[in-house]
């Protein structure tokens, strides 16, 4: 038995290693953060317009290849947004693509938010696509990813549940 000793330590420490990456590649994708980026901390800023042209500020967040605040001009709509901003990612939710609006009215500021299925191009009408300074646009993730998420944390756990109980296992007989 003393023989397979280096052998299981190794296999126990590779569960183990895989388990902690496992969780790790979880939390990032729930926070919408990709951890294989560099810079994933640093907040991002990008200006795509011609100069003179009227800009606006909107906020691009979730699940997008380049989130961050996007100076645009004001022509620009919520397709080609998305598109300046890298697409969405393969987990990305594009039927329920969420806009959050301030609106000033005579008491005060209020909040709109409404959802754009990006999915279906065809069914979208246009006027739910212009966007406004200061909109925030919210890409969601799909129920499949983070079903898929748990499903990989539970296989890790499972193999490293089996090999810790092999070696208690064999180290007893």
């Amino acid at each position: 038995m003393k023989r397979f000793a280096p052998l299981m330590v190794v296999v126990l420490s590779a569960s183990l290693f895989s388990l902690c990456a496992g969780i790790a590649h979880a939390q990032g994708r729930e926070s919408g953060v990709s951890l294989s980026q560099p810079n994933y901390a640093t907040p991002s800023n990008y200006s795509i317009a011609k100069p003179g042209e009227l800009t606006m500020q909107i906020n691009v967040w979730g699940n997008i290849k380049n989130p961050g605040r996007y100076e645009v001009s004001i022509a620009t709509d919520l397709v080609q947004l998305v598109s300046y901003a890298g697409g969405p990612t393969e987990d990305a939710k594009l039927d329920e693509v969420k806009i959050t609006r301030f609106i000033k009215t005579e008491s005060g500021v209020s909040r709109a938010q409404f959802l754009v299925n990006l999915d279906d191009l065809y069914r979208v009408n246009e006027s739910s696509l212009v966007l406004q300074p200061g909109d925030t646009i919210f890409l969601d993730r799909t129920n499949w990813s983070s079903i898929r998420d748990v499903l990989s944390i539970v296989t890790t756990v499972a193999v490293l549940t089996a090999t810790v109980t092999t070696v208690v296992y064999n180290s007893r007989h």
